[in-house]
């Protein structure tokens, strides 16, 4: 825990150097039970002036519970921030709110982040990392009187019905790690159907037979288990996706180049959540059923994957180098040519880096 805490700290010194001296505020009497003795901390020129309000796109599911701690405790307020949440679908919804800014920042899963700079170059980029798969965190599930016992069974023959996945967006995190489950397990991308499902209503699709599987996260993987006894087909966050890099956060570059400022103090909010998650995954607990459809009985209980208080490139090219590969085996294709991740992440000017990259980015 020491190790932790010490970890976490230095991420949060980066985002707090060459700011005025802080002057300590309460927090919220809501955060009771999430924030603890944590107080909020602003300077006197975001506390003096009135709250900049910035656009948010988010997805009801664990990734986004540091900024909602973030929110609750204080600390987007501290920043002199005031946050507008827009649900979204998935990532690639977020796409037409970040060109337009209707969306200021949103959250984003990675495979969506790489497509979109291999078509759109420059449209948006990454300033703090979300959510990282875990065991049990991202899974193939079937209804429990499924005819469909093991991958294997995904392989179409050449006639009939192909099996159909649901997803929550095409070209996604979703697509990415279950292609290359199926990979392994000799089925191709081009022996399936995917559907777009939004994942809140994953869990109902399957039960119903709108799709055969469903790539499931929480809390609809222990939704599909307790209202349906659904059934784990599979894990897709397992050998090669192992702790794969799931989510971060992305910014309109438009409106960051006219807002710079105002990024770093949200980074700076931001992280101080993603802190607390981090060393606690049980204020994720407590604060998803806020947001998400799922009750606090329920949420005591999920199964979560982890906060990585850093972005770090090695992590995130793993990603870009997976879309790569799929990309060769279909025609459906991710990436038409090799994207350094590097080149996605925001840079505050005048400084050679916004966000810590040194550390392995796994959560302490």
């Amino acid at each position: 825990m020491k190790r932790s805490l010490l970890v976490i700290l230095s991420a949060l010194s980066v985002f707090s150097a060459g700011c005025t001296p802080p002057s300590t505020t309460t927090a919220p009497s809501s955060a009771t039970g999430i924030c603890g003795t944590r107080t909020a901390t602003a300077s006197p020129a975001s506390t003096s002036a009135a709250l900049e309000t910035v656009n948010v796109g988010i997805i009801p599911i664990p990734d986004v519970a540091p900024a909602k701690i973030a929110e609750q405790c204080g600390y987007f307020t501290a920043e002199g921030l005031k946050i507008k949440w827009t649900e979204i679908r998935g990532a690639s919804d977020a796409i037409p709110g970040l060109a337009s800014g209707d969306l200021h920042v949103s959250l984003w899963n990675y495979v969506t982040a790489f497509t979109t700079e291999d078509k759109q170059r420059g449209l948006a980029r990454l300033i703090a990392d979300a959510y990282q798969a875990e065991k049990d965190t991202f899974l193939l599930m079937v209804r429990k009187d499924s005819p469909i016992q093991s991958l294997a069974d995904l392989k179409w023959h050449g006639s009939g019905k192909k099996v159909t996945i649901g997803v929550a967006t095409f070209k996604s995190v979703s697509t990415l790690t279950t292609e290359s489950t199926l990979r392994v397990a000799g089925v191709g991308a081009d022996d399936i159907t995917f559907v777009q499902v939004p994942l809140p209503q994953m869990a109902a699709a399957v039960q119903n037979g709108r799709v055969d599987v469903g790539w499931m996260t929480e809390p609809g993987i222990s939704l599909f288990k307790s209202r349906y006894g659904g059934r784990v087909l599979a894990d897709v966050a397992t050998a090669g996706t192992s702790q794969w890099p799931i989510a971060g956060w992305a910014v309109s570059t438009k409106w960051a180049g006219k807002h710079p400022d105002v990024v770093v103090r949200f980074q700076r909010a931001l992280a101080r959540g993603q802190a607390l998650a981090a060393m606690d995954d049980s204020t994720v607990k407590k604060i998803l059923p806020s947001y998400a459809p799922i009750s606090a009985a329920t949420a005591a209980s999920i199964t979560l994957g982890s906060f990585p208080t850093t972005l770090n490139t090695s992590r995130l090219q793993r990603v870009s180098d997976a879309m790569l590969l799929s990309s060769k085996d279909t025609t459906n294709r991710y990436l038409d040519k090799p994207i350094n991740a590097a080149d996605l992440i925001w840079h505050a000017p005048g400084s050679a880096s916004s966000t810590p990259s040194s550390s392995s980015g796994v959560t302490p």
